[in-house]
């Protein structure tokens, strides 16, 4: 995104809750677990994008996340992605394929 289209996106964002990030960060230091997720517990359908620009999470994480859930994740890479894949010049294929993704699940095809 150029310098002026990343300046207009920042100034509508809010900043994040402090103790969230906390919390997923340094997760190995927080006693109570506010961040655990029980991936057992998971049952319904997960898409997990990535791109592989990411500086921020990237694209090695995220196919760790993806499987962590893999019996019920589906993982897609956007090539010249970076963290804000839904806004970012190329957006729309991001779109179409969670589109397509979202029909085959509702549909029962995934």
């Amino acid at each position: 995104m150029s310098p002026e289209e990343q300046r207009e996106v920042y100034d509508r964002c809010v900043y994040e809750s402090g103790r969230a990030a906390c919390e997923i960060g340094f997760w190995f230091l927080d006693r109570k677990r506010a961040a655990e997720v029980d991936e057992s517990k998971v049952t319904c359908p997960v898409l997990v994008i990535a791109g592989t620009q990411d500086g921020m999470t990237p694209a090695s994480i995220v196919r760790k996340v993806a499987n962590k859930y893999k019996t019920v994740s589906t993982y897609q890479e956007f090539a010249n992605h970076s963290h804000w894949v839904v806004g970012e010049p190329g957006w729309q294929e991001v779109a179409e394929y969670t589109a397509d993704w979202l029909n085959k699940v509702l549909s029962g095809s995934r």
